[in-house]
């Protein structure tokens, strides 16, 4: 089949050469010439003659080859010049140069081959192209029907197939279609927000040095702060690969929040909280929170000092210039050498305390321990010990000594309640200082200094208001009798009088008995109150001790037993102790 253009030539050729078949048809033969002559053909006629003659010629049915056809049409259009030029002379090729079609010249039929190669996950396709001969060539257009025969239809790099076609390197290989990949989920993950290394590290100071005693021991959390977070995987995206087939991409793990004791899961179930104050626990598949943080040993140079936001247990002791904090209580089974301990509760040390004149404990509650020797003592609340010796100590409640022992020696003592010992101060004299103050005595003192009155006084003037108002109605009704037995025709009319007066004395006598009664009372509970703010030497109190109450002092000058030390009216006055001037927790 020829192409339309060519058909069309091919035609318009045909027509004009029929036309001059019809024109020489009137055109009479001429006459032979002789051998050897030649003819001299009439010059306006000879043109005419030979081209009538070869049209004459074609005009003559005979078949044509399609590429006699090619050729003539080549010769109507002016191209068999410029292929004459590019070709190898005509001689030469009548010589015996090959036809075009033949299968031994250089430009061999056999088309090139075309190979792809895919990877195993399809998302690459390689082109490698096999010439045949070196004038061969391929189109991009043959190499994406190659690729459309072979189903390659996504990501196809047409632009370079395009570049690769124009170069015609056809000895490289060609990365013709890539497909898209596929981006998986990366794996959620906790991000902890705390230390989660166990391994015990000094700390430095702004100095640069290294604090051996702060190593980090302890892990602290607050209530309602978070422990850790979920970060979630991120959004991933399917690929595609070369033959247009979706590629799911992986979706990531979500690992679970290590929920445990005293931590709950926020809202959105991607933070876990802590419920309480404590320390952190860290176990291989929970977080818990601890509300007592327990040292399995000493506190010292293996430990470090401890700081913790919950309560502290301390199995063994606390060495020499180690310290411990803690939000509730600290509780030290050992001895506690000259160390500090600060607790926002109790602090209680089952063997005792030697401070060396340097070792502090201060408490928000009560401190409790069975000796406590050359040491520093605060307690918001009570003290409980078996013996204190040359101490500070000071205490918002009371200092109540027990056991047999129950010794209060040298030192200074200033409580805001009361002192209870068997024995303050020592035989030898030495001296030991015991104070009360506190507001509550402080406002009672001047409450008293203002209303009240001693209630011995008040006592007596309550007697003599009983006593007059007793008199008085013996003498009213003696009166009265002697009036009806000397006017016994009175209807009582005379006496009203005299009797509205007396019921107006018995109202002022009554008025004024209920007054004295009632600052008696009072009188009482304010002696009573003070008595509360005392200091007993159950046993006995030595000379040297030196009592001071509200400002008011008191020296002991000889030995005293069982005595009670109270404020009564500006001065301190002592009395036996009772029974029932034992505290109870020491009845218990």
């Amino acid at each position: 089949m020829f192409p339309k253009s060519l058909a069309k030539f091919w035609n318009k050729k045909e027509k004009t050469d029929q036309d001059a078949v019809r024109s020489t048809e009137g055109i009479k033969k001429q006459p032979e010439a002789p051998d050897g002559a030649i003819p001299a053909p009439e010059p306006e006629h000879a043109a005419e003659s030979e081209q009538a003659a070869e049209q004459e010629q074609t005009s003559e049915p005979k078949e044509m080859s399609a590429r006699d056809h090619i050729r003539e049409l080549e010769q109507l259009l002016g191209m068999e010049t410029e292929k004459q030029e590019k070709q190898v002379p005509v001689q030469q090729a009548e010589e015996g140069a090959p036809a075009a079609g033949d299968q031994t010249t250089e430009e061999s039929s056999e088309p090139p081959i075309l190979d792809l190669k895919v990877s195993s996950n399809g998302m690459r396709a390689v082109l490698e192209v096999t010439l045949h001969s070196l004038n061969q060539k391929v189109t991009p257009e043959e190499i994406l029907a190659f690729l459309e025969k072979n189903k390659i239809c996504y990501g196809i790099l047409e632009e370079e197939i395009r570049e690769y076609c124009r170069q015609a390197n056809f000895s490289q290989s060609l990365v013709c279609a890539v497909g898209k990949q596929v981006l998986d989920e990366n794996d959620g993950r906790i991000e902890y927000h705390f230390e989660t290394d166990k391994v015990l590290r000094p700390i430095q100071r702004k100095d640069g040095s290294l604090d051996y005693r702060e190593l980090g021991l302890v892990k602290n959390i607050s209530k309602g702060d978070s422990l850790c977070a979920l970060i979630m995987p991120k959004p991933g995206s399917d690929g595609m690969d070369v033959y247009g087939k979706v590629v799911p991409y992986r979706k990531g793990t979500v690992p679970a929040l290590p929920v445990g004791v005293n931590t709950q899961l926020s809202e959105d179930g991607q933070t876990l909280i802590s419920t309480v104050d404590g320390t952190i626990e860290i176990l291989p598949n929970a977080i818990n929170v601890n509300e007592i943080f327990i040292v399995k040993g000493d506190v010292g140079r293996d430990s470090g000092n401890v700081s913790a936001k919950c309560s502290v247990l301390i199995q063994g002791d606390v060495k020499s210039g180690f310290s411990v904090s803690a939000g509730g209580d600290i509780t030290v089974r050992g001895i506690v050498e000259h160390a500090n301990l600060e607790a926002g509760g109790n602090i209680v040390i089952s063997q005792g305390m030697n401070g060396g004149g340097r070792g502090r404990l201060k408490a928000g509650g009560n401190i409790s321990g069975k000796f406590f020797e050359n040491a520093i003592l605060d307690a918001q609340h009570e003290i409980y010990a078996s013996i204190i010796m040359s101490s500070s100590v000071r205490a918002g409640g009371s200092l109540i000594l027990n056991k047999d022992i129950a010794t209060l020696a040298g030192g200074e003592c200033t409580v805001g309640c009361g002192v209870y010992a068997k024995n303050i101060g020592n035989p030898s004299g030495s001296v030991t200082k015991v104070r009360i103050e506190s507001r509550e005595l402080n406002s009672l003192l001047t409450e008293t200094s203002k209303k009240l009155k001693n209630p011995e006084v008040l006592l007596h003037e309550l007697d003599n208001a009983r006593r007059e108002m007793r008199e008085f109605e013996d003498q009213f009704e003696r009166l009265h009798e002697q009036f009806l037995q000397q006017h016994p025709e009175d209807d009582g009319s005379q006496f009203e009088q005299v009797n509205k007066a007396a019921e107006k004395k018995r109202i002022q006598f009554s008025k004024k008995i209920e007054e004295l009664e009632e600052q008696h009372q009072l009188s009482e509970a304010s002696l009573n109150s003070f008595l509360s703010f005392s200091i007993i030497a159950k046993g006995m109190a030595y000379p040297g001790t030196k009592i001071e109450i509200a400002g008011y002092t008191y020296n002991v000058v000889k030995e005293t037993s069982c005595a009670k030390f109270y404020l009564s009216y500006g001065k301190i006055e002592w009395r036996p102790a009772t029974p029932a001037d034992t505290p109870d927790t020491v009845k218990h």
